[in-house]
């Protein structure tokens, strides 16, 4: 049984590490925890994401790349609709404007450079929710 007040993390190899590094941390400013730097083939990066973290691998050069499927994330934002402004100045892959969903949340779709869906969200009242 996993500790409540454990660790979660989200780890992943990225094909283009610094690519992946720069999403994370220049387009959705998030914030480092710590990183490492040993050797070409041993780096990696812990960023900061809510309640949760965010750990990237650099590619082993004697590794065969596979991309993450069906993964994707949801982190919460004060504005949603801000980070949309944010994420098409910046340049990052817009999958989806920011859209309201009936379970009260309003929902920005962002793809990363390994194809992982980030989905950041701001709640929002729900249709017929009682205060």
């Amino acid at each position: 049984m996993a500790k409540p007040d454990g660790q979660f993390r989200v780890v992943f190899t990225a094909r283009d590490y610094e690519k992946a590094v720069d999403f994370y941390r220049r387009g959705l400013e998030l914030p480092l925890d710590h990183d490492w730097d040993y050797a070409p083939d041993d780096r990696g990066t812990v960023l900061l994401a809510g309640g949760g973290l965010i750990e990237i691998f650099g590619t082993d050069s004697d590794a065969t790349y596979v991309p993450p499927r069906g993964v994707s994330l949801l982190i919460e934002v004060e504005d949603v609709d801000r980070w949309h402004r944010l994420a098409v100045e910046r340049g990052l892959k817009v999958v989806q404007p920011p859209q309201d969903f009936p379970w009260g949340q309003r929902i920005l779709r962002l793809e990363d450079p390994d194809g992982i869906m980030e989905s950041l969200f701001t709640p929002i009242p729900a249709p017929n929710s009682v205060d």
